[in-house]
């Protein structure tokens, strides 16, 4: 394989990565409202799973009697704590049901095709959030929906202003006689609907808003060739007919080979991938079958168990975003946590050495983190030093965080997430110095007061039960 050329990949702005990029990442959730049928409205919610395990959300808001699509709008790359807020926020006000891709996608063009008839086109919103959908072909399969009322456009204005802007347009391409209106006043509860979309709004605003830290990894010339005492292992990762699976007993026969040599070649084989994708991935690179080289090496190093491996693989966690986004998509986060508990965990001077490293990105540096915290899950008795090394991180940010220097506010805030796993109230003053700033992206945790009420309170946590520490069982949910 030809080695890639070397460069930092650009920044994408979220319009312009769900134009580039949204259709490529995988569905995770469509939701409905139940008694569209009933109402005539329906908001629609299409969701997008990140590679760093955040959410992309198109919001669709169709009236199916007559106007189609009214609305749309998104929200970029949430966390799991805030797409789960986002959606009791929703059934809050209105009456959600989970449906099917196919079935978000009929309804969205199924109301905007009725529409049309009528002379009607979609909001100007659409023009973007249409890449939140797959394109309208014959590959979606066709499901039919009844539209309008009694099959007839029925107009449910707000107001008169609105009634008097689309009756022109259903008498031009209906002709009078062949619709029917109504005319409402806008209710309390439509109003409190709306202000409430307008506030989430303006968080993810906020959280847009806040500056991130700049990608300047200047990293080492790795391995041009392939050099390997098992060259069936190079042949076996890069068959795309493995790609995020690999058996029990296939395992057991890469775990039967002598452990220093394995070790080696799964080294080697980890250093040449990354030179050949450390820069800017070219379009064939993103066309070819995909094969989950750096994924089976992996997680083979962290079966091992070895920690010689471990500068391997955070030589991995240096490196650009399609790296990421190429290599793992949205399964990053078991790999690692698995990885890195294996081979770090008696090692956290060495981890900690890693997050001094300026210029990285900062959903890779935060894989450490959920790593570390699973410690005490295992050794209870080393909560007070897993608690004392998370302290010596919040000081070590605290001054760099305003020139995001090794950190920046989303990073403090993707770890503020297992802090709270640990119920860590020890930290409090620590982190209460660094949310201070108003630099820490509160959209992931909430603001100081809620994370501070959290923790002096207490509970359980589920998340050791969350991850999984068996090669084998990895393989199973990956696969």
């Amino acid at each position: 394989m030809k080695k890639a050329k070397q460069q930092a990949s650009k920044q994408l702005t979220p319009e312009q990565y769900i134009r580039q990029k949204a259709r490529m990442l995988p569905v995770e959730d469509c939701f409905m409202t139940s008694d569209w049928e009933k109402v005539g409205e329906s908001i629609v919610l299409v969701v997008r799973r990140h590679v760093k395990e955040t959410y992309t959300i198109g919001v669709y808001l169709i009236d199916t009697f007559c106007l189609g699509l009214k609305d749309s709008y998104y929200y970029f790359s949430i966390d799991k704590i805030d797409y789960d807020n986002l959606l009791e926020r929703f059934r809050r006000n209105e009456s959600l049901e989970k449906i099917s891709y196919n079935e978000a996608h009929n309804m969205i063009f199924g109301a905007i095709a009725f529409a049309e008839e009528a002379g009607i086109t979609p909001s100007d919103s659409f023009e973007l959030t249409q890449y939140l959908l797959e394109e309208d072909t014959e590959d979606v399969p066709l499901i039919e929906y009844d539209y309008g009322k009694n099959g007839e456009h029925f107009l449910c204005a707000n107001n008169r202003l609105e009634l008097n802007r689309y009756l022109p347009l259903l008498d031009k391409n209906l002709g009078k006689g062949n619709y029917h209106y109504i005319v409402n006043d806008e209710d309390a509860e439509y109003k409190d609907s709306m202000d409430w979309l307008e506030n989430m709004e303006k968080m993810m605003e906020r959280t847009a808003s806040i500056p991130e830290e700049k990608y300047s990894y200047c990293h080492p010339e790795y391995p041009a060739v392939i050099r390997v005492k098992n060259d069936w292992l190079v042949s076996l990762f890069y068959d795309h007919r493995n790609a995020c699976k690999l058996s029990e007993a296939t395992v057991q026969k890469i775990l039967a080979l002598p452990h220093e040599e394995l070790r080696i070649d799964l080294e080697q084989i980890i250093l040449y991938e990354t030179g050949c994708t450390c820069g800017q991935i070219s379009e064939s690179q993103w066309n070819t079958e995909y094969a989950s080289v750096i994924i089976h090496c992996l997680l083979l190093l962290g079966a091992l168990g070895d920690a010689r491996s471990l500068p391997v693989v955070l030589e991995t966690l240096c490196q650009n975003e399609d790296y990421y986004d190429y290599h793992f998509g949205d399964i990053v986060g078991e790999i690692y946590t698995y990885v890195l508990y294996r081979l770090g965990k008696e090692h956290l001077d060495e981890l900690f050495a890693y997050l001094q490293i300026p210029g990285l990105y900062s959903y890779a540096r935060y894989h450490i983190f959920p790593a570390v915290a699973l410690i005490p899950f295992y050794q209870p008795e080393r909560r007070d030093e897993v608690i004392d090394w998370f302290r010596k991180v919040l000081v070590f940010y605290a001054g760099r965080l305003e020139k995001q220097e090794c950190c920046d506010g989303i990073l403090v805030g993707l770890m503020t997430k297992d802090l709270l796993d640990l119920q860590a109230k020890e930290l409090l003053p620590e982190l209460k110095v660094l949310y201070g700033t108003d630099l820490v992206d509160t959209g992931c945790c909430g603001e100081y007061s809620e994370i501070e009420k959290e923790m002096l309170q207490g509970g359980d946590s589920d998340f050791r039960g969350s991850v999984l520490l068996d090669i084998n069982e990895i393989y199973k949910k990956i696969g």
